[in-house]
Formats: C-alpha cells, sequence, structure tokens
C-alpha cells in the first residue's frame, strides 16, 4: 500500500474580498494619475490659450489666427506634459517603480512561501535568480508600453477635441470646457490601467515563480482559482472558485477578453500526485465552503 505523502497547508488569501492582496498599492496609483490627468487637460488648456481669437459676426463664430507650424508646435509642447508626469529619463515609469514591481515581487515572494510550506523544500534568493531578474524585464517593458499607449489615446483624445473645436469655430470658453470634461474619461481609463495592471503583475509572478519552482525541485501542481467573491464579481469569476487548473489553463482564460480586467482574483498553487489529485483536499473544500457561505448570505 502507497503511503500518501504529507504536505503542509497552502496559503490561502488572507482577506477574501482582496484575495490579490493589492488594493492599497491601486488606490496609491489611482490617487496618483488624477493630479496627473487633470495636469494634462491644463496643459491643452493653455495651448488654447496661446492661440489669438477673435469673435466673427457670422453665426457667432470664431475665428483663430493661427497656422499649421504653430498648432503642432502647441500640441507637441502639450503632450510632453504628459509624457514627463508619466515617463521618467531612463525609460521606466513610475507606475512599474512604485507599484507594479511591488505587486510582482509580493506575488513571487507568495508564491514560494505557499510552495516551501507544503513541500517543505528551500527556496534560493529570489532576488539574484537570473529567471527572476528577466521575468521582471518582461513586466518593466510591458508597462513602458502601456502607458504609452495611456498616453497615445490621451493626447489624441484632447488634440481632437481642441482642432475641432477650432475648425468649427467654437467660442474659446466652450472648446476649455469641452477639454476640462474629458479629463474625468482620462481618469477613467488611468484608474483601470491601476486596477488591471497591478494585481495581473502580482497573479502573473505567483504562476511564473510556481512554474519555475515546479522546474527546479520537480514536484507537480495544480492552481486554485480563488474569487473575491464580491458583490461586483462577475459570473464567470466566482464560477471558477475553488476549480482546478493547469498554469496554461489560467493564463489562457485571463488573457482571454477581459477577464483580466479589474479582476481581483487570484491563483493558489497546491501540490497534486501523479493524477492531479491535490494531495491536501480539504483545502479546496476549505476554498468551497467560502463561496457556499458568501452565496448563503447573500440568499
Amino acid at each position: 500500500m502507497t503511503r500518501k505523502r504529507k504536505v503542509g497547508q497552502a496559503i490561502l488569501p488572507g482577506h477574501r474580498s482582496d484575495p490579490t492582496g493589492t488594493d492599497r498599492l491601486e488606490r496609491g496609483a489611482m490617487r496618483r494619475f488624477i493630479p496627473i490627468m487633470r495636469a494634462a487637460t491644463k496643459a491643452y488648456q493653455d495651448a488654447l490659450d496661446k492661440i489669438p481669437a477673435r469673435p466673427i459676426a457670422v453665426n457667432q463664430r470664431y475665428e483663430f489666427r493661427l497656422d499649421q507650424g504653430l498648432l503642432m508646435q502647441l500640441l507637441t509642447q502639450a503632450g510632453a506634459v504628459l509624457d514627463d508626469l508619466l515617463f521618467d529619463r531612463y525609460g521606466s515609469t513610475w507606475l512599474f517603480d512604485d507599484y507594479v514591481r511591488p505587486a510582482a515581487e509580493r506575488g513571487a515572494r507568495q508564491a514560494q512561501q505557499n510552495l516551501s510550506r507544503q513541500a517543505s523544500i528551500p527556496m534560493a534568493d529570489l532576488i539574484n535568480t537570473d529567471p527572476y531578474r528577466l521575468r521582471m524585464a518582461l513586466v518593466r517593458a510591458r508597462e513602458f508600453e502601456e502607458m504609452q499607449g495611456l498616453s497615445a489615446g490621451i493626447k489624441a483624445d484632447l488634440s481632437r477635441i481642441l482642432t475641432e473645436g477650432i475648425g468649427r469655430g467654437l467660442n474659446p470658453r466652450d472648446i476649455a470646457r469641452n477639454l476640462n470634461a474629458q479629463t474625468d474619461i482620462s481618469i477613467f481609463r488611468a484608474h483601470r490601467i491601476a486596477r488591471t495592471e497591478i494585481p495581473n503583475a502580482l497573479r502573473t509572478a505567483r504562476m511564473e515563480e510556481d512554474e519555475q519552482i515546479m522546474e527546479d525541485y520537480g514536484i507537480r501542481t495544480m492552481q486554485m482559482h480563488f474569487s473575491a467573491l464580491s458583490p461586483t464579481t462577475r459570473a464567470s469569476h466566482a464560477a471558477r472558485h475553488g476549480g482546478l487548473f493547469t498554469i496554461e489553463q489560467q493564463q489562457n482564460w485571463w488573457s482571454d477578453g477581459a477577464n483580466s480586467i479589474n479582476c481581483r482574483c487570484v491563483s493558489i498553487s497546491l501540490l497534486v500526485d501523479a493524477d492531479n489529485k491535490p494531495l491536501d483536499p480539504a483545502i479546496v473544500e476549505r476554498a468551497k465552503r467560502i463561496k457556499q457561505t458568501v452565496e448563503a448570505r447573500r440568499g
């Protein structure tokens, strides 16, 4: 008779409503985005103020006295204000340095602690491993591209509002109000990036570190999906709670459509046998009971 291997208990999230544990980081990034988006709007309003305009009698329109060279110069200067607030001179972003990187580091360490407890194996110094440094470099490059996309989108929207207003001969005050109205949209887009990229960095780091540990120590694992189960949780996310999946299945699911956007779910690596059955099935039952309790409270 084969004796079942004794394992330590997997580490479940400390806060059920915030399984990734990144809420504080996300809120910090969101707060930081607000003055930046307002400054971007003001830069385009300042550009508008530099364009001479006078009312004309026909249809209460305004005539703006500028040429293409002046317009492009003003738009470039306004756009540079936003870029200076998003990027540093070293090709990085404050979002990565202060929020995404700490989330990724936390996720990798969580993966180590979780599997170290279950398998009773020592772990290498995370920061000094080549695979880890490579993964962090890839995350940094991804976040740089993400912020470039955000910057380009905001500059395109503000430039369009400014140039369309000029082309239609609108009152400069009306153009300024239209620019200001765009601020909330810019903030919303920035906040969605914070709410998506920070927890995604933690989730990805956990799974990538799990994969590295499996390779290094020859252990078998499966990923247990753990959902926040909040009132705003999508049904498709809650349905996966307590389910076991491969790392590839989890990665594919999060990369599909909008699954990763504003998602608070996380993956927990569990040791399994040759048939991919958890060596500690009680932890899966515990996760499922959490879901049953939440659903019962809601009636």
